[in-house]
């Protein structure tokens, strides 16, 4: 893929240096493309680089992605390998999308983003409290495709998926479907069984707190650290046991706390930290360490609430600071606000209508490699930096074709 430079130049960065990383383009060659040889007028790749190019300019529908593209049809002759020299329709897109291999295109996405993560040295948040989190942590979390949703005939339920967040590094690690309601579940078993778990530290939200999960995390190489709430009522009942009536002399307890203020209210975060059900809790639930508790005190406005939550991880009292459990537990939520919350509100990925075929599924990965790559510029304004792109289309051009 040739890359014109007449127009203003792009700001590559550090990256544009780096011969060991292949531009996105390069990668969507390797996406094996399901349709046949008859009738090929336009090139996988070069549509799956359009589509991603649009949506770092602020494109959240596939009509407004072929759209945008035409509109720009005399640079992007330039830059773009075109047979005959015309632009797709709306339609060639989502045809496109339906016959290209999921699996193969969701593993050249993430040997992209590895290999510019590598490159890059990792693009980690920074920790909150006084410690630094030490160990890299995996988020799992299901998400709703709302858009997808059709009540009309024929029904159709809002496709799921699930996902594997790295926080430290920004980026999804994988994605997988979530088959039919009440599937989270069994996916997060699959999903952990694709992903190398060494060194890691693994939350999710309460769903996931089961004891086969655990030890699936565990024989993968990496530790866990989840809420537990009442749908595992013994355990719920038995970590509040331990933090009602203790410390206990034989356990201490270890602590850690934080204040917050911002946007009107103050929030003050306790910790404590034990490992006194470690050898009771055991035999079921594997490798465990430690038991916590949390307590939220928020003032806003004259109000004063307080939140109590219980948690328990298979990271041992040696190996991790209160401190650094407490940033742990805060940064389980980046996949809500950094990833989740981008997609719906920043990219429009709740209000895109598209429901045929696996078409959904993988625009929910290019928005994820969307921002993956707005944070790469270090931009702390998502919305902002697509509005950049929008008025400097070149500079997005640049930055998908690092090398």
């Amino acid at each position: 893929m040739k890359c014109s430079t007449d127009e203003e130049a792009g700001v590559v960065g550090e990256l544009g240096e780096a011969s060991d990383v292949r531009s996105l383009y390069g990668h969507m060659q390797g996406v094996q493309d399901r349709r046949g040889r008859r009738g090929r007028r336009y090139e996988a790749a070069t549509v799956l680089t359009l589509m991603a190019l649009a949506k770092l300019a602020g494109e959240t529908t596939l009509s407004g992605i072929a759209h945008w593209v035409r509109l720009r049809g005399d640079w992007l002759q330039g830059v773009v390998p075109l047979r005959d020299q015309r632009l797709p329709c709306s339609n060639t897109y989502q045809y496109i999308c339906e016959r290209v291999d999921m699996e193969s295109f969701q593993a050249e996405v993430e040997a992209f983003t590895a290999e510019v993560t590598a490159a890059k040295e990792g693009l980690e948040t920074p920790a909150v409290g006084d410690e630094e989190v030490i160990w890299p942590q995996l988020v799992v979390d299901g998400k709703a495709l709302r858009g997808s949703d059709r009540q009309a005939w024929p029904v159709q339920p809002a496709h799921m998926v699930l996902s594997a967040y790295h926080v430290q590094q920004r980026r999804v690690c994988r994605q997988m479907a979530i088959s039919g309601r009440g599937g989270e579940a069994a996916a997060a078993s699959a999903l952990v069984q694709l992903l190398d778990l060494d060194g890691f530290v693994v939350s999710a939200d309460a769903l996931h707190t089961r004891p086969a999960w655990c030890r699936q995390i565990r024989q993968a190489g990496g530790h866990y650290l989840l809420i537990a709430k009442t749908n595992r009522r013994e355990l719920y009942e038995d970590i509040a046991c331990v933090f009602e009536g203790g410390p206990f002399r034989e356990f201490p307890e270890r602590h850690a706390s934080t204040v917050d203020k911002g946007h009107g209210r103050l929030e003050q975060r306790s910790l404590r930290i034990s490992a006194a059900l470690a050898d009771y809790l055991k035999p079921r639930w594997p490798d465990l360490a430690q038991v916590f508790q949390i307590e939220r005190t928020i003032s806003c406005r004259g109000l004063i609430r307080s939140e109590r939550a219980y948690g328990l991880t298979s990271l041992p009292p040696h190996a991790v600071s209160p401190a650094q459990v407490m940033c742990l537990v805060r940064q389980h939520w980046h996949i809500e606000n950094i990833l989740h919350w981008r997609r719906d509100v920043t990219l429009g990925e709740d209000a895109c209508q598209v429901c045929r075929g696996q078409t959904p599924l993988l625009l929910a990965l290019i928005n994820s490699l969307v921002l993956f790559l707005i944070d790469l510029t270090g931009a702390t304004n998502a919305a902002a930096k697509i509005r950049e792109f929008a008025a400097y289309p070149q500079r997005a051009l640049d930055l998908i074709l690092l090398p």
